[in-house]
């Protein structure tokens, strides 16, 4: 029987649900990372919904939140592009098709707010770089990633 799920916009009341949620997600495999409390993830998702650009959704499955998307509009010279920071959906709702419902759920609001193109970036070798070119996202061979801290107060990024 096929999960019955919504995909609704994500609004600031559903803010702490998906930082523990992102948190939950994360501390699984192939990533064990591990966060003391879930306030920083609780501000970057306030920081995300302060952008005036910024666009999510949640999945829903019986009011609990079990998947998340963190993106923005991002203008470029070939129109405006859907980015995509964060996404991420429960271990337990991994492989079972709803990823690809919420991912299609996505596209269809690109679509109807004029949005030509959706980016992001993922870890190479990772599960999510299969999930996305199923799909129908493509690796861009000639892209790489470049990062430079401005403060000493961070780790590396790698």
């Amino acid at each position: 029987m096929p999960l019955q799920a919504d995909f609704i916009p994500l609004t600031k009341e559903m803010i702490e649900e998906c930082a523990r949620l992102y948190c939950k997600t994360y501390s699984s495999a192939p990533w064990f990372e591990h966060w003391p409390s879930h306030q920083p993830i609780i501000e970057f998702i306030t920081h995300h919904l302060g952008n005036n650009y910024f666009m999510g959704f949640v999945i829903q499955i019986d009011k609990r939140i079990v998947g998340a998307c963190l993106g923005f509009k991002k203008p470029w010279n070939q129109g405006v592009e859907y980015y995509i920071d964060e996404l991420f959906i429960h271990p337990d709702f991994q492989g079972k098709g709803l990823g690809s419902a919420f991912m299609q759920h996505i596209e269809q609001q690109c679509v109807q707010h004029n949005l030509n193109a959706i980016i992001l970036n993922t870890e190479k070798g990772f599960p999510a770089e299969n999930y996305y070119q199923r799909n129908g996202f493509t690796i861009h061979n000639n892209l790489i990633i470049l990062s430079k801290h401005t403060t000493d107060s961070h780790d590396s990024v790698e």
